[in-house]
């Protein structure tokens, strides 16, 4: 029942509410009558719900997966990520953890995949590469309720320069800490960032070919430690058989290509490569590699936003009404709190009952797993 199409549909769609839209949308800044007294809505800062063609192309793992919760289990998840505070440290452990399963590492010695198949694998001494690793962070992170996908990356150029590779297999996770899709390389154990904000993998494309990198910072390991790209090449690890593993003074021309693979059900249903869409420009006009559609806004279209409480406030017959709509795989509920109280469950309609001087209200979703998604939140000032 949990593969099934429909379930699939309905968590990506979960919580659309149904009720008539009051007339009028407030909006920041806005001033109203509400009764006898004015009233203005000072902020609102919410991430916006978005349903389109890239939306609707993804699939992701089912809470009621049997091998999400044997993956979790088996491998003590929940104690790797335990001595984190915030979530986003948490997926700096799991990546770390991810890398260090791997104690061989070159062309994959046994055809295995999935990540419990790849890390039983691992423990016979079988080697992997690239993609291995991200199977086991991908399917790793799904088990603790995070939600990522898979990418393929492709050199702009037909050929490398410094090792002998010319594709690699990265992945991306929703972070709700970040509000923002990020990259993650399990291969390498790191991620990006500029100017301390962790990048997805079009904002590195971006920066490497276009601003030469001078902004980017890679951050690697648990101990998290900082290298610019004047620090290239940065070694990783040595590993018996196949030597060095680098991050090498051309890796991040991989970039060229980025293909979005839209599942991260992998141990299930493998890669939807049929569904798969990549980011390109003239830098890859020399090289040919996989056919498939091309998103018009690479920075927007692949990275809209999941676990979002989507808040829209309307004024209706002297009332302010709270909509909140979602696109959360495994949705549970939504939560509201009001000037800093408790979190509550919250309908998808409701409202906001506001009194004379500030008002604050938040509001997020919670998935199945119990992961909370970023808060939406909105101030209103009613005079007294």
């Amino acid at each position: 029942m949990w593969r099934s199409g429909l379930f699939q549909r309905l968590i990506l769609v979960a919580a659309v509410a149904t009720a008539r839209l009051p007339a009028a949308t407030l909006s920041a800044g806005e001033t109203f009558q509400l009764g006898e007294r004015l009233a203005t809505l000072t902020t609102i800062d919410t991430l916006p719900y978005v349903d389109d063609e890239y939306t609707r192309r993804f699939r992701f793992d089912a809470f009621d997966n049997p091998r999400l919760a044997e993956l979790r289990t088996r491998y003590q998840l929940d104690s790797v990520v335990a001595p984190a505070n915030e979530e986003f440290e948490r997926q700096v452990l799991l990546n770390d953890w991810s890398h260090a399963q791997f104690a061989r590492f070159g062309r994959p010695s046994t055809n295995v995949q999935g990540a419990l198949d790849v890390l039983n694998a691992c423990q016979q001494g079988h080697t992997f590469f690239c993609r291995q690793y991200a199977e086991v962070l991908l399917s790793a992170a799904a088990s603790l309720g995070w939600v990522g996908r898979p990418l393929a990356l492709r050199r702009h150029q037909g050929v490398n320069q410094a090792d002998g590779s010319t594709e690699h297999a990265v992945i991306e996770l929703w972070s709700n800490q970040y509000r923002k899709w990020v990259m993650w390389d399990p291969t390498s154990k790191l991620y990006l960032e500029r100017h301390g904000t962790p990048l997805n993998a079009f904002e590195i494309r971006q920066e490497w070919f276009y601003r030469q990198g001078s902004n980017l910072t890679f951050v690697i390991g648990k101990e998290r430690q900082r290298r610019r790209t004047t620090d290239l090449p940065i070694p990783i690890k040595d590993f018996p058989e196949f030597g060095r593993l680098a991050v090498h003074p051309d890796e991040l021309d991989k970039y060229g290509f980025i293909g979005y693979i839209p599942n991260n059900d992998l141990m299930d249903s493998g890669y939807a490569y049929d569904r798969m869409f990549i980011t390109k420009d003239t830098l890859c006009d020399q090289t040919s590699w996989h056919v498939r559609q091309k998103p018009a806004r690479p920075d927007l279209d692949p990275y809209f936003p999941v676990g979002q409480a989507a808040m829209e406030l309307h004024l209706d017959r002297g009332t302010i009404q709270v909509r909140l709509r979602t696109l959360t795989p495994n949705f549970d509920r939504y939560e509201r709190r009001q000037d800093g109280g408790d979190w509550e469950r919250a309908s998808a309609d409701f409202e906001w009952r506001v009194r004379p001087g500030t008002n604050q209200l938040e509001a997020r979703t919670v998935n199945r797993f119990g992961v909370p998604g970023p808060t939406a939140s909105a101030r209103c000032v009613v005079n007294r």
